[in-house]
């Protein structure tokens, strides 16, 4: 069961770095600092084809994302970093070209429900070769286990576990982690923390990165978790490009 809390404007300012959490969430936070911004990318053909639609999209009974915004890396000028431990993007790792989609989640049993704050972001990078590509997702999982270079606003950072994910014909993996704080003012308790699960998978020469934030407690699912279920959605969609 998850537990799940609204995300203000305060809490948007404690994590502006989370890669398009004003933009989705329309909450009119300060614009991010350079820093902060994604990095400029040229969108590929091949790869502009392969980002997860809202039919491919899965959450929960009652929940589920929808696309809000795709383009480049850093959304055509628009896009703030896609993800706190990846400082320098995909374009960092090497990537020739990356194309990107942001999500919102949305309650689907009462559209009258607003929820807000929880995001979804995937990067497809494409590389010169299967080499590169492999060396890539070797560093992007080696950032996840400590997120050294992370936002000053994330003060806390802690990777839970790093599984394997079974999909044909690729190398996938999802690192679940806790980071923070969640200001007092949406966690009263301290209880809550964000709650980040990031998905990266390897097919040939090119890398997908798929990261949800949600605030909360528990992030337990019976059939796997959201991630988990759309990397073998994201590597079918790198099939048909």
């Amino acid at each position: 069961m998850l537990e799940r809390s609204t995300l203000p404007a305060i809490a948007l300012a404690a994590l502006a770095a989370l890669s398009a959490l004003t933009a989705l969430t329309g909450c009119g936070a300060d614009a991010p600092a350079a820093a902060d911004s994604a990095p400029t990318t040229t969108p590929s053909a091949r790869t502009g084809a392969v980002l997860l639609t809202d039919d491919d999209t899965v959450h929960s009974d009652g929940a589920d994302w929808f696309r809000t915004a795709s383009g480049d890396e850093d959304l055509d000028g628009n896009g703030d970093l896609a993800h706190p431990c990846l400082p320098d993007g995909l374009t960092g790792t090497g990537a020739t070209s990356v194309v990107r989609a942001d999500f919102e989640l949305r309650n689907t049993s009462d559209p009258s429900v607003e929820v807000t704050g929880d995001l979804m972001v995937q990067l497809v990078g494409e590389y010169a070769d299967e080499a590169a590509a492999e060396a890539a997702w070797s560093s992007v999982n080696g950032l996840l286990e400590e997120c050294r270079d992370r936002p000053k606003a994330i003060t806390r950072y802690r990777a839970l576990q790093t599984r394997k994910v079974a999909v044909p014909g690729s190398d996938a993996v999802v690192t679940d982690a806790h980071l923070g704080p969640v200001p007092p003012e949406v966690d009263p308790t301290g209880d809550a923390a964000y709650i980040m699960e990031t998905g990266v998978l390897r097919d040939g020469d090119r890398l997908v990165v798929l990261t949800s934030v949600v605030i909360g407690q528990d992030y337990d699912f019976v059939d796997g978790t959201p991630v988990e279920r759309m990397l073998p959605k994201a590597a079918a969609a790198l099939a048909t490009a």
